[in-house]
């Protein structure tokens, strides 16, 4: 529109051009720059004009035309002609937008908990116009981050800080849920898996807990390997105790069914290196004559 009102000083100064002509002696002749000044100041309204009715929507936005302010219907993408002065456009993005919100609420057992989140969300193109006329360009101050506090606060007082960490995927699932269906009233979709809980906070006492809470555990689950341990080496112990045991009471059933001097007889063979003693004697002095065991065992 610049070009527009510079074309109409131009001839306004024209005009003034030609009275001071008039005023001028003949040697001076300003007709010439007069009408030279008119034909440049209507060219240039005729371009500011043509300049001003032609309106182009990039790719990914809408365009809300607008007539003396008021909504008058949507423009799509590409090269449109509107009225000079009495239409305007106004540009809404109907593309995939991103917004990050940080939303603090206490949980079930009354921890704060702060939570990080990012919304994938695109404005129905075919309802910019009413987004725009009912709340305008700045939607996502006015409706989508007052609608993600609500949603947080609402899904986690159902939880536990603990619950909010372990059930993270129904958590985010409950919250991209309601956001949806808030959103939804204004003309605001939100993508397919659009939401993405990306943290949460604790307080330090709440984190100092868990903490504790984790060393504990894992001094337990040690306490429970030593235990598990201690009872293995004692099954073992018992069981070798039974092998023994069995052993000396097949042995005892051997002695008596063949015999001891038998019995005692075939282990010292078994034990013999070539040489036989006349006697062998244990430590507490007793004497076997070794020529009559060798005489039984035939």
């Amino acid at each position: 529109m610049g070009f527009v009102w510079l074309g109409i000083v131009l001839i306004i100064v024209s005009f003034f051009l030609r009275r001071f002509h008039t005023l001028t002696s003949d040697q001076i002749n300003l007709t010439p720059w007069a009408w030279a000044t008119r034909v440049l100041a209507i060219i240039m309204i005729v371009f500011g004009l043509l300049f001003s009715s032609i309106v182009i929507v990039p790719a990914g936005y809408r365009g809300v035309l607008l007539r003396f302010g008021a909504v008058h219907g949507t423009l799509l993408e590409g090269i449109s002609l509107i009225l000079p002065y009495m239409n305007s456009v106004q540009l809404i993005e109907v593309r995939t937008q991103k917004e990050s919100s940080e939303a603090s609420a206490a949980s079930k057992d009354l921890q704060i908990v702060t939570t990080s989140l990012a919304l994938n969300f695109h404005i129905d193109p075919f309802m910019v116009g009413d987004l725009y006329k009912n709340i305008g360009s700045d939607y996502k101050v006015r409706i989508i981050d007052p609608a993600v506090q609500e949603s947080i606060k609402m899904v986690t007082a159902r939880y536990t800080a603990e619950e909010l960490i372990k059930n993270r995927a129904a958590v985010k699932a409950e919250v991209e849920l309601d956001i949806t269906r808030r959103l939804r009233v204004y003309n605001i979709l939100v993508e397919p898996s659009g939401l993405s809980i990306t943290n949460f906070n604790f307080s330090n006492e709440f984190n100092a807990a868990i903490e504790a809470k984790q060393v504990a555990q894992q001094d337990a689950e040690k306490q429970k390997y030593v235990l598990q341990m201690a009872d293995l080496e004692r099954q073992t112990q018992i069981t070798r105790a039974k092998g023994a045991s069995e052993a000396a009471r097949l042995n005892a059933q051997a002695l008596q069914a063949l015999g001891g001097s038998k019995v005692l007889a075939r282990e010292w063979i078994e034990k013999w290196d070539g040489h036989v003693p006349t006697v062998s004697g244990s430590g507490n002095g007793i004497i076997i004559d070794i020529n009559s065991l060798l005489r039984t065992a035939r």
